[in-house]
């Protein structure tokens, strides 16, 4: 699928997002009272992706606990600021159309009306951080940190975890 299909998929499933609560409850499986906490910080758009991540890999037959408590947490950077819908869509069309400059301005960590996409671009980095302070394991910080790192990038994981990330990657893609 091309890449702007899959955002605009994204988009209208964003909009009309909601999360059950029942679906929270069964987070209690697989997260810790931190993580959880973690997880409910997400906006609502952001849980419904994270749930429908973990759903579709455990569709897959994945039952590792590391690989689905990254993807609950996978986006869990981005709930650092409020983050618009305008903005998400700044993000990604700049990101293509000016990449270089995009991420030149998107560096600053300013908290000023450009920190929304500081973090948008660097939430991965940030998420495992969040991940670190809610005691997540080395795997899942690693998982969330990657997974937006492309597949023909170095990548120092021992092999298992790469084949996580790269079911990650590809249920992320869906």
């Amino acid at each position: 699928m091309s890449t702007y299909l899959h955002r605009i998929r994204q988009f209208s499933r964003a909009l009309g997002a909601s999360v059950d609560p029942r679906e929270l409850l069964e987070l209690a499986e697989y997260l810790d009272a931190a993580q959880r906490d973690l997880f409910r910080r997400m906006s609502t758009g952001d849980q419904r992706h994270s749930l429908n991540l973990f759903y579709r890999l455990r569709a897959q037959g994945e039952t590792d606990d590391a690989l689905l408590q990254a993807a609950l947490l996978h986006d869990v950077g981005k709930s650092l600021v409020c983050i618009r819908t305008w903005q998400r869509v700044a993000h990604v069309l700049l990101g293509r159309v000016a990449p270089r400059r995009w991420e030149h301005f998107c560096l600053s960590p300013k908290r000023d009306w450009r920190y929304a996409f500081h973090v948008l671009a660097h939430h991965t980095e940030l998420g495992a951080e969040l991940a670190r302070a809610a005691a997540c394991n080395d795997e899942v910080i690693a998982l969330i940190r990657n997974h937006q790192r492309p597949p023909s990038a170095p990548l120092s994981l021992p092999a298992p975890a790469q084949r996580k990330l790269r079911a990650l990657q590809a249920a992320d893609e869906d």
